[in-house]
């Protein structure tokens, strides 16, 4: 994620999508950036974040949308080019269509924002967010050491932490599997890379409820898995 302006380690939860649109479309003459605001708000209902997402609104320059960012401390996210074809009438009707584009960009920065705001403390107590970041971290970690060729005595230490890891998921949210990724993470098959990958989505899409796109990363994670066993 590309944050223009502002921290993501201290999202306010205001935030601002940005494009820059190429094309020719005549609807789109003399506009240069077309932008989606969300709202999170810092307060829960039956444990589920509540969150805004307002419709899109076109802007003329990215000078203007920055001198917006600043006078109201709004976080600003650039989410790349969007091409608009020639021949699209129906602008909103397009946009709709590009949602799925910047799901990520949002889940990212829901992340970031309930890290933030962790109300858990205490000796021991850790918040799925800051789970999750370790558990990628370790993983990623390890398939360093694995493709270095590093000692297994540390190696294992990684592992151990992982599963250290794996108990406090369990307690927190079952789902995680982190055991499974576990039996894969020091073999030198590439392949495990793009596992490694495949899980951090899955935990991430669980911790957000999104379990349409988990249920999908998991039928990836399984062809991959069979692949390394048969």
């Amino acid at each position: 994620m590309i944050m223009e302006y502002g921290d993501i380690n201290r999202p306010t939860g205001n935030a601002v999508i940005f494009w820059t649109i190429k094309g020719n479309n005549r609807l789109l003459r003399n506009i240069e950036i077309i932008v989606s605001n969300f709202v999170i708000s810092p307060l829960q209902f039956n444990n589920e974040t509540l969150m805004v997402n307002f419709p899109p609104v076109l802007i003329e320059s990215h000078e203007k949308l920055m001198k917006i960012a600043e006078i109201n401390n709004i976080d600003l996210i650039s989410g790349g080019e969007i091409f608009v074809p020639d021949d699209i009438t129906d602008f909103n009707n397009f946009y709709k269509k590009q949602i799925e584009k910047y799901n990520g960009i949002i889940q990212e920065y829901l992340l970031a924002f309930r890290k933030k705001n962790s109300m858990r403390t205490g000796t021991g107590t850790k918040s799925l967010p800051r789970l999750i970041n370790e558990a990628g971290e370790i993983m990623e970690n390890v398939r360093r050491l694995v493709k270095n060729k590093e000692r297994k005595g540390l190696i294992n230490i990684k592992i151990d932490k992982l599963m250290e890891i794996q108990q406090y998921l369990n307690n927190e949210m079952k789902g995680f599997d982190l055991g499974r990724i576990i039996r894969y993470i020091d073999k030198p098959d590439i392949e495990v890379d793009n596992l490694v990958d495949l899980y951090t989505q899955k935990f991430l899409a669980i911790f957000l409820e999104n379990y349409e796109k988990a249920d999908i990363l998991k039928r990836e994670i399984i062809k991959i898995e069979e692949s390394l066993t048969g």
